[in-house]
């Protein structure tokens, strides 16, 4: 279940919040509109808004992403679309209802309300807006909310070069947990490995780029990742994050996984790619190096493999021993890489220079 505290909750707060303030514009524009042109109209507009942003807020905040996340997230798309826009609106009634009771004093306005005139046109209209907005909060869990963005915006439209960090995830040990687990209990091992390093990310200022079997790679722009070292740890916070979910693992699959990740950072080029099924793709030899520093960390038994280059760059945290892996071969690349093996735990204050 996610706190109400979590990054996950954060950002959907500040995404209602946005709903909120946009429907404060709308709605009272719409009352005057299609009910009559006065500001009384206007007034009643902006109290509906306020109310139903704060109703539908609080069902999405305490109980889709709380009581009752685990059960939404068995739910397709569209059953979980058709469920939370159905809730939507039956919440737009009841704020609307209570809007009418504070404006005109009267209690009765509770039930009298629901037989409106101008509910046939606040009906349609917000039923529409309901939809809209499930399908948007929907698709930003699909496909990434900054995904989304970038899509809208059209940022990677064109081709466009920039600074990038890459960090690359593998799990220890898969093929032989998958032939262990079967297929069927392997995959929702994955799931919830996935699920449990989201939280992590997002406290990072990460994203998802991509998830290939049983490799997740996450990735920063270049400031970003730099910034309080959240490169660095998104990897303790995600081994922390598994470590502190370790009974359930063993419960449930008999097994903690164990994973082991290479992190660079560099120039790469970003654009929209694919016809039949478009996404957003970078390319670059930043790439190739992340994955294979983590295949060295994987083969030589370390926890977190950063090159040179990019540690340069950082203020490790405070906790956070580093040590030099000296200048690698690595396969596919002519030049060596200078390379540091990272290990430890980071603390809440200060921060340490890399040795």
């Amino acid at each position: 279940m996610s706190g109400t505290g979590s990054a996950r909750v954060r950002i959907l707060r500040r995404q209602l919040l946005a709903v909120m303030l946009v429907a404060a514009v709308i709605v009272p524009v719409f009352n005057v509109v299609t009910d009559r042109p006065t500001v009384a109209a206007a007034v009643q507009g902006l109290l509906d808004a306020v109310l139903i942003s704060m109703l539908v807020g609080g069902y999405l905040l305490f109980v889709r992403e709380g009581v009752l996340r685990a059960r939404f997230r068995q739910l397709g798309f569209g059953a979980s679309l058709v469920i939370n826009s159905s809730i939507a609106v039956a919440l737009f009634l009841v704020g609307r209802a209570v809007g009418q009771v504070i404006t005109n004093l009267q209690l009765r306005r509770l039930l009298t309300s629901f037989g409106d005139a101008h509910l046939v046109y606040a009906l349609p209209f917000f039923v529409v807006l309901a939809f809209t907005i499930q399908f948007w909060l929907q698709m930003n869990r699909m496909i990434g909310a900054n995904v989304l963005r970038y899509f809208v915006t059209g940022v990677y439209h064109r081709p466009r070069t920039e600074e990038r960090i890459f960090l690359f995830l593998d799990l220890e040990g898969s093929t032989q947990l998958a032939e262990r687990l079967g297929s069927a209990t392997y995959f929702e091992l994955l799931r919830r490995f996935v699920d449990d390093l989201t939280e992590p990310v997002l406290d990072c200022e990460g994203e998802i780029y991509q998830y290939a079997g049983d490799e997740v790679v996450v990735t920063w722009p270049h400031d970003r990742g730099v910034r309080a070292a959240n490169c660095v740890r998104c990897f303790f916070g995600i081994r922390d994050a598994i470590a502190g979910a370790a009974a359930r693992y063993e419960r449930d699959f008999g097994v903690v996984p164990r994973f082991r990740a290479g992190l660079h950072g560099g120039t790469v080029t970003g654009g929209e790619l694919g016809d039949l099924r478009q996404q957003i793709v970078f390319v670059g030899d930043i790439l190739n190096t992340a994955a294979r520093l983590q295949e060295y960390a994987k083969r030589t038994g370390r926890d977190l493999v950063v090159s040179g280059a990019l540690v340069e760059r950082l203020e490790l945290p405070a906790g956070i021993q580093s040590a030099r892996c000296g200048d690698l071969e690595l396969r596919g690349k002519e030049a060596r890489v200078a390379a540091y093996g990272l290990s430890g735990a980071p603390k809440l204050q200060g921060g340490a220079n890399p040795a």
